[in-house]
This record gives structure tokens, C-alpha cells and sequence, in this order.
């Protein structure tokens, strides 16, 4: 086969966002590896996409002078300059609201050294470059040579440079140098007997080198920011003090001026709005404090940044390949920090005089306020209509000092608890006189509403002191509403406050969540079965303690079916929650979400076995959410927890769901915030001085459009009303581009083509500690479909293997000995060709190292006994332990079946390859050797006797002492290990790759129980430049990659000894720095090759076979 046969077309690219650039105001450029990309930002299309510098990012867009030129059809067409590392081109851009081309005009480079800024002279015609050692050429762009040169006589290496002035009389040369300083000087103004130009500014300050600087319009001031984490604003035309911005908590890369405002970026992963007090008069109020954080990109750096020509729009890029949109203009709506933005709502003066204060209050539809006084009045107020008048519903002492208070969420009813036990039921709107009921013997804790099928019908459940927890049907159909007590519901033996709760009438089921941080499901018999006049005890079905640690369960939420549709329609934007679809819609499942004080939301599966509702049950079944069990059963109840994410530092108080997002609602420091789960960033954020208050939130949508939120602050009823519904963001969708990981990747796996018939679905782990499935999607704009996102593990992710018994597992395992299973459900979506989706945890590794710090180095998996739900798992650790795992997928328990320490090195890579119907074991390590082991009777001996094995988990079957066979193919450490059958079923074929740059082959016989080596190792010295980090064979040949950044593809060929050597036959220079892991598939003719590091890169071309 003829070099360059095939040749490899690149696929799937995520990689990080250098550069950004607003063409006009909705037209967006985005410098994403080499690839220029268009977008449209109002419709969220991506117009077209361009590679321009081959093997190089494009770190930064320049337009030419001048007004764009726009045609009858309204199409824009501009010139711009693209640059990277040593190469500049110049290109042609024309765009309309619907289509884009890209032309590239002429590509200039290498030049002498690293492009640090470049700025167009003289029009169009030349172009100001800046290099990496601080000098400045002038290049025409016309005949390509270097007409003027100027050296600064400061000759250092900068981190960064900004040119000012299109003229030579106006250029300005902004130099940030390693020295921590910016230095100013300009090109033209040499004296008579300088060869270098002089330095006539130095702005010191700052205490760490300076990564990006910026002049505003007409260069009277300049920003710098710097590793010092601070962002300096310098007057340059006199000589007032620097401003000095204090707020990232890591580098800052870059910050520019908009109008009164300055917007940076940082590694800290946000982009942070500030006052530019230099330019406006500082208020009273101003601390220099930023104005608004925008956090929506994953783990780790926002390298770029724009803002549109209106001012409206920010655009930022980040590490994790993602384009995100935020609104310059609700600025003012979504940091709400001063009382200037909050409505106070007094009581009426006579109320005043009397020292009476608002005890209590519920907040109905953005609208109505309902409040109790401390001298026992409720009283109402529409917040709408000024001046705000309270208007008294009723007044009783039994509400004095004490009235708890809720509201349906219709609206139409107000339930209020006294201090003896009474419920009182009244109407906002006064469709009924006020009605009181005795319902409990003391003091009330709680008032739960929850609606039902029937608008008539409401739910009241009432939680007095000493737990008695009572359930009432409300009639609202007549004039005279009527309240009936249908169950009394149990508490267990253990302490219990029920905090929150949600009921499904479909299923009959209660979810309760308690302060204690328990979770309680009970089983309701129907309400029609309950004879008059009787109240029935029910008791418990499941309780799981320690749901939450040890912190309250504050919100329950109970996704209905049609929140799922929402979901599934938004399944194109949607990220996170659209990962848990129900595999069956026939109403006997029910998802649902709990919410806690430790910041985190944990989403469940309820599996409801039989629809017998009467059931009594005589015990509760009892499990504990910190003991690691993940699936819980009893009493035709099966609960599995799916997915568990942590949101805030602070604490989680509410959720809601609209318009198939999820909504939480949480307090961190002095803030109230509304956190989008969906989008993966903070929506609003109020200052009311922190969360041990009585407060309420409501929304109409999940944009926050028509919203309010009030609390009370020092014993005064606070309210912020928000209508943003008229005005528009200038966008649809704040993703503009769909992330990937934030941090380097360490692990990639594709799923079985069996698990998803007609798609491609992959794995991916890394020091993120994120484990994410995507799918491709070959007609999308990124080509990758993200469906479960999930933080579990605590450190590194290195390892992904996947195997097939009774159903698909998939084992991640990493730093600090972390070993999980996950069992991957996927079943054919919807015509837009996504499947659904489901990863839940199945167990979790015991640890056996005494050494904290021992990692998982590498796994491989197989199912010994598919139809058992037997498989094998063999992991090597760092501590130069070997160890084999058995799995069964019924009873979800590890247990160690060997263990041995021969190689003495941290062990780098295991795999298994099946030859003459055994299995054979392959392990690498640090000092260059392979082994070959051959322990298939000793393994089948052990596992017929599992039962015994999981008697005693951590307790070996057998010891690995000596391999069948070793050799030594590297100077260091093997990096990548890949043995497959080869020829026929008595041979294999191992290919490693090294520390020491080498790509080896070597064949090996079976005999009898001998492995034999047939010829001598094939050992390729410098088959890359640097280390090499994967290995794969598939269709016949070897694909390599390393930190080089190439993927080589070989032919394998057999030689004159009956050995084989390899001979390349196609390279691909690669867009994603650092690769650490590589992985191929077969699908629909073509072979597929994967490699991440930090991002994502895939090639693919034709199946030979």
C-alpha cells in the first residue's frame, strides 16, 4: 500500500477558543485551534467554518481600517488579518444574516520570531508586527519585505503587546515584559545617534508579569493585567494613581474598555464586569467591587473575549471549547446590591406606632404580598400599584409572635399555622371568608400545598411539633370550601423534621426530605378508599439517612412528563438534565430532584413495581446514602440514585423546573442567587445578607423575564421586582458553542457499536474529575452531543473501560485508588437522531493500598461469564501492584480474585488479548519491560467459586508470581500497550509505545502453555518526536500518537525471521496540544480515530476491508 493510500479527513474538532472578534453587531468571528468560524449570534447558527493556520491557533483577529462595504442584498464584506505563533494572513470575509464565506487572500510567514500584536499602517497596505523580543517590524504586504525596523532599547521578552496608531507620527508600542512593568515607546522616535527606540513610560505596580494590556479609544488610559491577579487602569495624561481591581481568584488574561465599564477574563474560568471609576464620578457606594461574574465555562481559563459595536453583547471562549453569550445590558438587572434597586414595603403607621413588625409573609404570582404581624394581623398588599397600601384580611392572637405561612401555587389559597396547632385557610383575592380548623394539639412547623389534576382540589400537608405530619384533601369547588383529613403520616423512630416534600397524585406517592437529611417515599392508598371520618396511619415504604451528609433536604421536585417533552425538544442546547429521559413513559417511574444545605442536587429514579396501591406495610426498608449504595430496593420500590452535582459553596434552598430547565434557588455569603443547571451559570445574584431569613422567589419563565423576590432584613419586608420581558439580550441561546472538558483529558473510550444501533457514542475522563458521554453527531455544528456530565470521582479520571455482560458497564477509575462502575442505558431517541440516554452509578471499588497516594494507572475489562453478569476487571497501580477484580453485575460487588507484585516499577498500562481459546494477560511498567501472563485455569477455577470470593472481598484467590513471558522493548516507561490476535488463533501481535519516543512490534506464539517470541522485537527508535502516549490497532494497522501532536499510521509487515516490523504509511498533524489518550471504532465503512488531551480531535477515512 502506497504511502498516503487513504488519506485521514479530519472530523470532530473541541479545542480551546483563542480569539473572538465581532464582525457587526450580530455577526461573530471565533478563532477556535486553526479553524476560523462565523456565527450568527442572534440565531445561534454556525455560518461557516475555515481552517487558516495550519498546525497553529489563531491568537488574534485585526480588521482593516475603514467601513465595511455592504451590497443591495444586504451582504457585508470586510478584510481582516489573522495571526499566530510566526504566520499572519490576510483574508476576505463577506457575511450575511444566513451565509458566510471565508477567503483566504495571502499567507505570510514564518517570520522572525513569535507575533506578539500586529496592527494595520498606511491603510491597507502594510502591517505594524510586534515580536516576541520586543522590537517592531513594518512589513509590506504588497511586495513582502520589511520596509522600516525599530529595536526598544529595553531588549527583554514580553509576554504580551498592544500597537496604538495607524500612522507612524501616532504609533504606540504597549510592551508587557517579564520584569512585572509595561513599558511604553514608540517605533519613530529614535534621537540623532540611537540605534534603539527609547522607553518614555514605565508603569510599575504590578507583582507579576503582565499577560495582556489594552488602550481605550484615543489612548489617554491603559489596562494591564498581570499573574498578580489584579487589573491596573493607568491615567496616561496626568498623573492620578492607577485603579487598581481586586476579584479573580487566578491569572487574568485579558481586559478591555466599554464604554464606563472594563470586562476581563480570567483562568479562574469567569468574565467579570467592572466600573471604570477613572472615567465616572465614583459613588458613595462604589468599592471598586465588580458589577456582575459570569461563570458558564467548565473548570478552568476564558481565554477570549469581545464585545459587539453596540455594547450589548459579550462573547467569551474558553479552555473548554465552549462560546458562551452574556448581556452587557442586564447588568443592572442581575447584581442587585444597593436598597436603590429593592422596594420596601412599611407597615400602615397605626401598625408602626404600635411596634408591630412582619413576622411572616408569602409572595403570590410576582405580585401579591400576604403577611403576619407580630400582633397577629395578616394583612395584604398588591406590590404592583404604588403607593403600596396593606390592606387587614383578619386579625387573631393566636398568630401573635408566631404564624408560619404558605401559598398554593395557584395562587388561590394561603394555609397559615399557629402556635396551638390551628390551620387557617383565607383567599387572596377574597373568593372565601377566612376558615379556621384544629388540626394538630401543638405549635405547626411546616405547611406544605401541592396541586392536583383537579383545579378544585389542592393538597394540604401540615407538619406539627413532635413530627405528627397530617395529609388533607381541600375542596375549593363550592363557596364553601371543605377541608378533609385523609392520613396521618408516620414518622420513623428516628428523629425526623420534614423540611420539604413533593406528592405524584398519578403514582400516589410522597417524597418527604428532612431536616436531618433523610428521605422518606411513602405509598398513599386512594383517597376515595378512606372511610368518612376516619384517619388512616401510614407508615414509611423507603428511608434513606444521610442523603445530604448530615445537611437538610430544603427541596423536592418531581419532574412531570411534560417538564421531560421540554427537555427532550431542548436536548440540541440542553446539557445536563436531559441525560435521566424515563426509558419508559407508562407512569410507573417517577424522577425527581432533591435539593440540600450542602450545595448539592442529587436527581433520582423511583421505579414503582406493582400498581397496587393499598399496600400496608409492615416494615420500612433503610438504607444509608454515605455506605455507597447507589440502588435501593424494597417493597416494589426501586430507588437508584442517578446523578449527584455539587452547585455552590453555599447552600441549596429551592428548585423549580420551567420551560424544561431546572432552576435552584441558594444563598452564598450575603447573595440570594437563581442558578441555571441546564446552562451552568448563576442568573441573578441579590444582595439580602444571607440565607437565615424568611424570604420567597417567583418566576413566570426560566429566563427570569417577570420575576420578583422579597425577604425580610431587619424586621423590614423587602422586595425586587423584575420585568425584563420587552427588552431583548440580542440572542436566543446564551451557548453559542457546546463545551467539552476544562482540563486536560486523560481518558477516552468508545462504547460498543451495540449499545446504539446506527450512532457512535464515546467516554471521556480527566483531571476535571468529570465523566461525560457524548454522541457524535456528524450533522450538527460541533459534531458531539454531551448527555451525562457527572462529577463523582475526587481527583483524576485516567482510566475508562467498557465491557458486556447482562448489560453494558463501564468502569472509570483514577487517583487515589478511586474504582467506579456505571451501567450505560441507551435506547433510540427522537427524529433528530439523539438517543436517551441513562449512566447510573452501580458500585465502587474497595481500596486495599495503605498508601494514600496510590493511583489506578491503567484498566482492562472482559465478561467472563456474560450470561452470570460475571466479568473481569484487572487494574495496575502505581505502588507496582497488579490486581484482578471480579465484578458481578447481580449481587453489584467487587472481589479480588488475584494480586502479585513482579515488575517492582509503578506499572503504566495493562491489557488482555484471547488466543487459542485462553486469556492472556499483558502488563508494562516504568523500567521498559512487557509481561505475558497466563493465569486462564487459575482465573476460571476461581470464579466458579464466587460465592465464596464475595464471602470475602479483599481476600486473593490466587498470587501472581512469575509471567509465562517478559521482554524488554523500551529505555523507560511504556506508555501505551495494545495486544490483539494475529494471523491465526495461535499468534498475537504487542505494540508499545515509550517514554523514549520508540514504537515497538513483536510477535508471540502459543504452544501448549509456552509463549514463544517468533524473530526478535521490531523496536522503531524515533517513530515521534517526544514521548509517545497511545496505541490502537485496528483495520490492519497501528495509529501512534504522542505529545508531538502527530497521529502516524503504520502497516504492519512480516519479515524474513517470521518476525514483522512496521513501516508508516500516513501522518496527521493534530489540534490538540498535550494528547494523553487514544481510541478507534469501525462504523458504517469508515474507521474512526480519536485522540483528547486538551480538547478533543478525531480523523476518519475509508474501511479497507
Amino acid at each position: 500500500m502506497s504511502f498516503r493510500d487513504t488519506a485521514l479527513e479530519k472530523d470532530i474538532y473541541a479545542g480551546i477558543v483563542t480569539s473572538l472578534s465581532f464582525f457587526n453587531d450580530s455577526i461573530l468571528l471565533a478563532g477556535h485551534g486553526p479553524y476560523l468560524r462565523v456565527y450568527n449570534v442572534q440565531t445561534g447558527q454556525l455560518l461557516t467554518s475555515k481552517s487558516i493556520l495550519p498546525a497553529n491557533r489563531i491568537h488574534r483577529i485585526v480588521f482593516a481600517p475603514g467601513p465595511s462595504s455592504i451590497n443591495e442584498q444586504g451582504i457585508e464584506s470586510r478584510q481582516i488579518a489573522v495571526f499566530g505563533s510566526k504566520y499572519l494572513s490576510l483574508l476576505s470575509i463577506t457575511a450575511s444574516a444566513s451565509e458566510a464565506t471565508i477567503d483566504i487572500e495571502s499567507s505570510f510567514g514564518p517570520f522572525k520570531d513569535w507575533i506578539m500584536d500586529a496592527q494595520w499602517m498606511n491603510g491597507t497596505t502594510h502591517m505594524t508586527l510586534v515580536y516576541g523580543h520586543n522590537d517592531v517590524e513594518i512589513f509590506d504586504l504588497t511586495t513582502h519585505q520589511v520596509v522600516y525596523h525599530a529595536q526598544c532599547d529595553v531588549k527583554c521578552i514580553l509576554y504580551s503587546a498592544r500597537i496604538f496608531g495607524s500612522t507612524p507620527e501616532s504609533l504606540i508600542v504597549a510592551s508587557g515584559t517579564v520584569f512585572n512593568e509595561v513599558h511604553l515607546w514608540k517605533p519613530y522616535a529614535r534621537g540623532e545617534n540611537q540605534e534603539d527606540a527609547p522607553v518614555y513610560k514605565k508603569l510599575t505596580g504590578h507583582e507579576g508579569v503582565i499577560f495582556g494590556m489594552r488602550f481605550n479609544h484615543d489612548a489617554s488610559q491603559i489596562v494591564s493585567v498581570s499573574d498578580d491577579r489584579t487589573i491596573r487602569v493607568w491615567p496616561l495624561n496626568d498623573d492620578r494613581a492607577p485603579l487598581v481591581l481586586f476579584g479573580h481568584t487566578a491569572r487574568v488574561w485579558d481586559c478591555q474598555f466599554v464604554d464606563e465599564y472594563l470586562v476581563s477574563i480570567s483562568e479562574d474560568a469567569s468574565c467579570r464586569v467592572w466600573k471604570n471609576t477613572l472615567i465616572t464620578a465614583a459613588d458613595e457606594d462604589d468599592t471598586g467591587d465588580c458589577i456582575a461574574c459570569w461563570e458558564g465555562h467548565a473548570s478552568k481559563n476564558v481565554w477570549s473575549c469581545a464585545v459587539n459595536p453596540e455594547h450589548k453583547i459579550v462573547a467569551t471562549g474558553g479552555q473548554d471549547s465552549g462560546i458562551r453569550l452574556w448581556s452587557l445590558l442586564s447588568i443592572k438587572d442581575n447584581k442587585i446590591d444597593s436598597e436603590d434597586d429593592l422596594v420596601a414595603f412599611p407597615l400602615p403607621e397605626e401598625r408602626q406606632r404600635d411596634k408591630d413588625t412582619i413576622r411572616n409573609f408569602v409572595m403570590i404570582k410576582n405580585r401579591w404580598i400576604v403577611a403576619a404581624t407580630l400582633e397577629g394581623y395578616l394583612l395584604k398588599c398588591d406590590g404592583t400599584s404604588t403607593p403600596h397600601q396593606w390592606t387587614e384580611i383578619q386579625h387573631d392572637v393566636s398568630y401573635k409572635n408566631y404564624a408560619i405561612m404558605k401559598n398554593s401555587e395557584c395562587g388561590r389559597v394561603v394555609v397559615v399555622g399557629n402556635i396551638f396547632g390551628d390551620l387557617v385557610f383565607l383567599s387572596p383575592t377574597d373568593a372565601f371568608a377566612p376558615f379556621k380548623m384544629a388540626a394538630h394539639k401543638q405549635k405547626l412547623f411546616e405547611i406544605f400545598i401541592e396541586p392536583s389534576s383537579d383545579a378544585n382540589v389542592l393538597y394540604v400537608i401540615s407538619n406539627g411539633y413532635n413530627d405528627s405530619v397530617l395529609f388533607h384533601r381541600l375542596d375549593l369547588s363550592t363557596s364553601v370550601p371543605t377541608v378533609k383529613t385523609l392520613f396521618n403520616i408516620e414518622m420513623p423512630a428516628e428523629r425526623t423534621t420534614v423540611l420539604s416534600l413533593a406528592y405524584s397524585e398519578e403514582e400516589n406517592i410522597l417524597i418527604c426530605g428532612s431536616r436531618e437529611s433523610a428521605l422518606l417515599i411513602y405509598r398513599l392508598p386512594c383517597h376515595a378508599n378512606v372511610p368518612e371520618g376516619s384517619i388512616q396511619t401510614l407508615k414509611p415504604t423507603l428511608q434513606l439517612r444521610k442523603s445530604h451528609g448530615k445537611q437538610a433536604i430544603t427541596s423536592v421536585l418531581i419532574r412531570k412528563i411534560s417538564d421531560a417533552d421540554d427537555v427532550q425538544q431542548q436536548q440540541q442546547q440542553d446539557e445536563v438534565t436531559e441525560e435521566e429521559e424515563e426509558t419508559e413513559q407508562n407512569g410507573n417511574q417517577l424522577v425527581f430532584y432533591t435539593a440540600g444545605r450542602d450545595g448539592c442536587y442529587v436527581q433520582y429514579r423511583l421505579s414503582i413495581l406493582t400498581t397496587s396501591q393499598a399496600m400496608q406495610e409492615k416494615e420500612t426498608q433503610l438504607g444509608i446514602a454515605n455506605q455507597g449504595d447507589t440502588v435501593f430496593a424494597g417493597n416494589d420500590l426501586i430507588l437508584e440514585k442517578l446523578y449527584r452535582n455539587k452547585i455552590t459553596k453555599g447552600t441549596l434552598e429551592g428548585s423549580m423546573m420551567l420551560d424544561g430547565e431546572l432552576l435552584l434557588m441558594g444563598f452564598y455569603r450575603k447573595h440570594f442567587f437563581v442558578y441555571n443547571e441546564n446552562k451552568n451559570f448563576s442568573m441573578v445574584a441579590i444582595h439580602c445578607g444571607g440565607g437565615h431569613r424568611r424570604w420567597g422567589f417567583s418566576t413566570q419563565d426560566a429566563k427570569l423575564n417577570t420575576s420578583a423576590f422579597a425577604f425580610i432584613r431587619k424586621e423590614v419586608l423587602y422586595a425586587y421586582f423584575r420585568d425584563t420581558s420587552s427588552a431583548t439580550d440580542g440572542f436566543k441561546e446564551s451557548i453559542l458553542q457546546s463545551n467539552y472538558h476544562g482540563r486536560e483529558v486523560r481518558a477516552l473510550c468508545f462504547l460498543p457499536s451495540s449499545l446504539s444501533e446506527g450512532t457512535i457514542l464515546f467516554a471521556t475522563g480527566g483531571e476535571d474529575t468529570i465523566l461525560r458521554i457524548q454522541q457524535y453527531t456528524p450533522h450538527t455544528a460541533s459534531k458531539f452531543h454531551t448527555h451525562v456530565s457527572i462529577r463523582k470521582h475526587t481527583t483524576v479520571i485516567k482510566n475508562i473501560v467498557c465491557s458486556q455482560g447482562l448489560s453494558t458497564l463501564l468502569f472509570t477509575s483514577g487517583g487515589l485508588e478511586e474504582f467506579r462502575c456505571w451501567k450505560i442505558e441507551a435506547s433510540s431517541g427522537n427524529n433528530d437522531g439523539l438517543v436517551h440516554l441513562n449512566c447510573l452509578e452501580v458500585a465502587t471499588c474497595p481500596t486495599l493500598s495503605v498508601d494514600i497516594e496510590s493511583r489506578i494507572m491503567d484498566t482492562t475489562a472482559f465478561a467472563i461469564s456474560p450470561n452470570k453478569g460475571l466479568h473481569i476487571v484487572g487494574a495496575v497501580y502505581s505502588d507496582a501492584m497488579i490486581r484482578l477484580w471480579l465484578f458481578n453485575e447481580v449481587t453489584r460487588k467487587f472481589c479480588l480474585v488475584a494480586d502479585g507484585t513482579w515488575h517492582a516499577k509503578c506499572i503504566l498500562q495493562i491489557t488482555h488479548v484471547k488466543v487459542a481459546d485462553k486469556v492472556y494477560f499483558l502488563t508494562s511498567a516504568t523500567d521498559g519491560r512487557i509481561a505475558v501472563w497466563d493465569i486462564h485455569d487459575d482465573l476460571y477455577a476461581a470464579v466458579a467459586t464466587h460465592d465464596q470470593l464475595e464471602a470475602e472481598p479483599t481476600k486473593a484467590a490466587f498470587r501472581l508470581s512469575e509471567p509465562a513471558f517478559y521482554y524488554s522493548a523500551h529505555m523507560s516507561g511504556v506508555n501505551a500497550l495494545e495486544a490483539v490476535s494475529f494471523q491465526d488463533q495461535q499468534h498475537m501481535l504487542v505494540l508499545t509505545g515509550g517514554e523514549d519516543n520508540a514504537v515497538s512490534a513483536a510477535l508471540l506464539q502459543v504452544a501448549a502453555a509456552h509463549v514463544i517470541p517468533v524473530g526478535n522485537p521490531f523496536i522503531l527508535p524515533d517513530a515521534h518526536a517526544s514521548s509517545v502516549t497511545g496505541i490502537k490497532y485496528i483495520d490492519q494497522s497501528v495509529f501512534t500518537t504522542s505529545t508531538d501532536q502527530r497521529l502516524n499510521k503504520w502497516q504492519v509487515n512480516k519479515v524474513s525471521d517470521g518476525g514483522v516490523s512496521l513501516s508508516m504509511t500516513d501522518a496527521a498533524y493534530m489540534d490538540v496540544p498535550d494528547p494523553s489518550a487514544l481510541d478507534a471504532l469501525e462504523f458504517n465503512g469508515q474507521v474512526h480515530v480519536a485522540i483528547t488531551g486538551v480538547g478533543l480531535q478525531s480523523v476518519k477515512y475509508a474501511y479497507r476491508q
